[in-house]
């Protein structure tokens, strides 16, 4: 599912005028085209992420924010050569000097006039205004009658009124349009460059060769923004901690970045040269990555197994989702408890086949280690502890878990007699914590809060977990 069009359009608009304002002018070449194609894949990733981090994060990876400013600046300095070439009469070095500044101007013009308008957009947007278009669409194309529109109007109307209640900038992307796209980093090099054409005496050979000497030009393909995107993903990776490895890889990127940029005189790097560099370590770390994440799901299916088969023995288990949900809730549960050791078993069999490691190896492997500390383990240390230590050797094929073993096992569920959740892992909010500190940092304290749920505390009498005294280890 696309990122909402609320929250996506906003951040298109200037890049999109850039590519409008060239039509207009009747602009072609190659570095129209590649204009062209920088902004489809940008809209192409609007279209392949739901989420607005990641997908920001994906545009900064590829640099095409970059991309598009410099292949906009290339596409009218070349339509102001071309219209030199055209006249005779512009051969002039007073006039050569005067189309070429005239058109960085322009494209100085166009970035804050995109900027601002995406900024107004993104303020500005109805979320009934939308909702209302997409049911119009649905009654013309016969997916709802009219009645149930107006049912689903109102229900739609409610739910926004709600929402707003709660996050008042829910349907507001003008503060991370204004952080994101603001093109003051692009515009300082592009009127350094004026500048430096607008000197008293300034010839157009002069003003070529100067720019070139001082790295001028260099600095108009808008490298300080991409290191900016950069340091972006390494700090996302960082807030994240999805694993090691990813933040490794954007770290490994930044310092590429900075190293090359060390050993040029104008503290740029070669912009082929570094994405080649960002290749090899993709290609390095991805594979490591593909299979720290397989490992891990592996091992999450396997506790899973013996958390999901353990509970069907439970005496509340056939009023709990899943089984209640089954036409004979008694019987679902039998099921489960006859089938899911088979399950476990074969699992088991293939996490050693693929991985070499046993059902045992998984509480010392640097996955397991590195998910209790970064706070995504959902299960509680005892829970934990209780499955591997009590359920673990009763879960075989034509086995049943004993009574005195589905006891305990109930007195970790909510469900249970006790009515007090032992299973879940008491600082399992921490990584939304941690996201919610990361985005505040870059768009205001609170701005957060003011658009997404916060994940609450969970409700569990289960201690934090502790390495030191974890009897697995």
């Amino acid at each position: 599912m696309p990122i909402d069009k609320m929250m996506l359009d906003p951040m298109l608009t200037p890049f999109k005028n850039m590519v409008e304002d060239c039509k207009s002018k009747n602009i072609s070449g190659e570095h129209f085209d590649n204009l062209v194609t920088a902004y489809n894949r940008l809209e192409q990733l609007g279209q392949e992420h739901d989420d607005y981090n990641a997908f920001n994060a994906a545009v900064m990876n590829e640099g095409i924010y970059t991309n598009i400013s410099d292949y906009y600046l290339r596409a009218l300095s070349a339509q102001a050569n071309e219209e030199l070439n055209s006249d005779d009469s512009n051969y002039s070095d007073e006039n050569l000097l005067k189309l070429v500044l005239d058109a960085l101007r322009n494209s100085i013009s166009e970035l804050k006039r995109s900027y601002e308008e995406a900024i107004k957009l993104a303020g500005s947007h109805d979320p009934n205004a939308e909702q209302q278009m997409g049911l119009d669409y649905m009654q013309r194309t016969g997916a709802v009658s009219a009645s149930d529109a107006e049912k689903m109007k109102k229900q739609g109307e409610k739910n926004i009124e709600e929402t707003l209640k709660k996050k008042p900038a829910a349907f507001d992307s003008s503060v991370e349009v204004e952080v994101l796209s603001n093109p003051e980093k692009i515009i300082k090099p592009i009127q350094a460059l004026i500048d430096l054409g607008e000197e008293p005496g300034m010839t157009l050979p002069n003003f070529l060769r100067i720019q070139i000497e001082k790295g001028l030009d260099k600095a108009a393909e808008g490298t300080a923004v991409q290191r900016d995107g950069q340091e972006y993903l390494m700090n996302f990776a960082q807030a994240m901690m999805v694993s090691p490895l990813h933040i490794e890889k954007e770290r490994r990127k930044l310092k590429a970045f900075d190293d090359m940029a060390a050993k040029n005189k104008f503290n740029v790097p070669n912009t082929r040269e570094l994405s080649l560099v960002n290749d090899d370590i993709d290609r390095e770390l991805e594979p490591q990555i593909k299979k720290w994440d397989k490992i891990k799901r592996y091992w999450e299916n396997l506790l899973w197994d013996l958390d999901f088969w353990s509970l069907a023995y439970c005496s509340f288990a056939p009023f709990i989702e899943p089984w209640s949900m089954a036409p004979n809730p008694k019987q679902a549960c039998i099921d489960t408890q006859k089938m899911r050791p088979g399950v476990f078993k074969e699992r088991e069999k293939l996490f050693q086949k693929y991985f070499g490691l046993s059902f045992h190896d998984i509480f010392n492997h640097e996955t397991f280690l590195w998910e209790i500390k970064s706070n995504y383990l959902g299960y509680s240390q005892e829970y934990i502890e209780f499955l591997v230590l009590e359920v673990y050797d009763h879960c075989k094929p034509f086995n049943d878990l004993p009574q005195e073993i589905i006891t305990k096992r109930g007195n970790f569920s909510m469900f249970g007699p006790n009515k007090i959740d032992r299973e879940m892992n008491p600082e399992i909010h921490l990584p939304n914590r941690r996201l919610q500190a990361y985005y505040d940092s870059y768009f205001g304290e609170g701005r957060y809060a003011s658009k997404y749920d916060i994940a609450p505390v969970p409700k569990t009498a289960a201690a934090p977990w502790n390495l030191d005294t974890f009897k697995l280890k």
